[in-house]
C-alpha cells in the first residue's frame, strides 16, 4: 500500500530583460525557475527539519543524533553516494518524524523528573525486542525463499548494525515511550478485565474503510509543502469533502476519481483488515478508524503519507477470545500500547511539533 525569498532577484531580471528588449541587436533567454532540490550533504547541514516547543532543529541536529546513539559513522556515510540515497528517499521523512518525537518525549520526561541515564535500560530492551522480531521475520523470509539465513554471530552484528542506522530512531521513541509509561502487572486482574470488557472489539477483530488521500508532499523533494502549496492541497481536500453526498454513499466513487493514492483508488479507496494497533500502517489512520461508526466519515487527518478522509465500512470480527489468565500478557501490551500512543499524540500537540519532512 501504501528558500529563501526570490522577489527582489526576479524584478531585477525582469527590469534587465525589459531594458534589452529596447534594443534589437540584443535579445536575451527570460530566467528560467528555479527547480527544487532534495536535501543534500553537506549543502543543507543547515536546513531547518522540524521544530519542537518553538526550537528549529535542522538535518545536521538530526544526523548528530543519528551518529551519537545509533550509528557512529553516519556522517560519513552521508559523503557517499549509499548515504545521500537515503536523503532521497522516504527513509527521511521517517526519520524526521521519529527524532521529533523524540524531542517531545525528552520535554516530557524532564517535566517528569526522568533523565536518558534513567530510561537507558529502557532504551536498550526496545531495540533489543524490535530487532529480535525484525530477526525471525528476516529469518522466515530467506527460508521461504529457498536461501536460508547463516546466523554467525558476526552476521548478527553486522544486521544489527544496519538495523540500528535505519530503525534506531524508530526503536527510540518506543524506548522512552516505555520508560514514561510502565507495563500493566498482570496481578491487576480488576484493571485488566475493565479494560477488556471496555475494548472487547480489540482482541479478534479488524475494521474496514474507505480512504481519500491528497498528497501534502513534493514529490520531488519529499519536502512538507507549505505556503500556497499546502493551502491548495487543503482546498483540493475540501472540494472532494464538499462533494460527498450526506450519507456517504458515493464516497467511493470520489475516492476513484480524485484520491491520490492510486493503489487503493482503483478499489474504491478500500483498505480492509485494519486492526487497532497496525504496524503496516500510520498510527493516526488506525487510531481514526477505530474511533468511526460503521457508515460515519472522519474529519481531514494528517499522516506521513498526506491528508485523509476515511470513511468507516465496517468491523468484522475475526475470532472469539474470553477473559483467562492465559489472555492477560495480550491485554497488558494492548492497554500499555494504548497509553502509550495516547502520551504520544499529546505530546505532539502539546510542545508544537512541526514537520519540514
Amino acid at each position: 500500500m501504501l528558500p529563501a525569498s526570490l522577489a527582489l532577484p526576479v524584478l531585477l531580471v525582469v527590469a534587465v530583460a525589459g531594458l534589452r528588449a529596447q534594443d534589437p541587436a540584443t535579445t536575451t533567454a527570460p530566467a528560467a525557475e528555479p527547480q527544487p532540490q532534495k536535501l543534500a550533504w553537506p549543502r543543507d547541514a543547515e536546513r531547518v527539519v522540524c521544530i519542537v516547543a518553538g526550537r528549529e532543529f535542522t538535518l545536521k541536529q538530526l544526523l548528530e543524533h543519528l551518529a551519537e546513539r545509533h550509528y557512529p559513522p553516519m556522517l560519513k556515510l552521508m559523503e557517499t553516494a549509499s548515504g545521500r540515497s537515503y536523503l532521497e528517499s522516504p527513509r527521511i521523512a521517517e526519520w524526521v518524524r521519529a527524532f521529533a518525537d523524540i524531542k517531545a518525549l525528552e520535554l516530557e520526561a524532564q517535566q517528569r523528573d526522568v533523565g536518558f541515564d534513567a530510561a537507558r535500560d529502557a532504551l536498550g530492551d526496545a531495540l533489543k525486542r524490535d530487532f529480535e522480531g525484525w530477526l525471525e521475520s528476516y529469518r522466515k523470509r530467506r527460508e521461504r525463499d529457498g536461501a536460508p539465513l547463516e546466523l554467525t554471530q558476526d552476521r548478527i552484528n553486522l544486521l544489527l548494525t544496519d538495523y540500528q542506522r535505519d530503525e534506531g530512531l524508530r526503536t527510540e521513541v518506543a524506548g522512552w515511550l516505555d520508560a514514561l509509561v510502565p507495563a500493566v502487572p498482570l496481578e491487576a486482574t480488576g484493571k485488566l478485565r475493565d479494560y477488556y470488557e471496555a475494548y472487547p472489539q480489540y482482541f479478534g477483530g479488524v475494521v474496514n474503510v474507505a480512504q481519500i488521500l491528497v498528497e501534502h508532499r513534493d514529490p520531488r523533494t519529499l519536502e512538507l509543502r507549505t505556503g500556497k502549496e499546502l493551502e491548495a492541497a487543503w482546498a483540493k481536500l475540501a472540494d472532494i469533502r464538499a462533494r460527498i453526498a450526506p450519507d456517504g454513499s458515493n464516497f467511493e466513487e470520489l475516492a476513484r476519481a480524485h484520491s491520490d493514492d492510486r493503489r487503493t483508488a482503483r478499489e474504491g479507496g478500500r483498505l480492509d483488515g485494519i486492526r487497532r494497533f497496525d504496524e503496516r500502517l500510520p498510527a493516526a489512520l488506525c487510531r481514526t478508524a477505530w474511533r468511526l461508526r460503521d457508515g460515519e466519515i472522519s474529519a481531514p487527518f494528517e499522516s506521513p503519507y498526506g491528508i485523509h478522509l476515511l470513511k468507516r465500512i465496517g468491523y468484522t470480527h475475526n475470532y472469539y477470545v474470553i477473559f483467562t489468565d492465559k489472555l492477560k500478557p495480550e491485554i497488558a501490551a494492548t492497554m500499555r500500547r494504548q497509553e502509550q500512543e495516547d502520551l504520544l499524540f499529546t505530546a505532539r500537540e502539546k510542545h508544537a511539533v512541526t514537520l519540514r519532512y
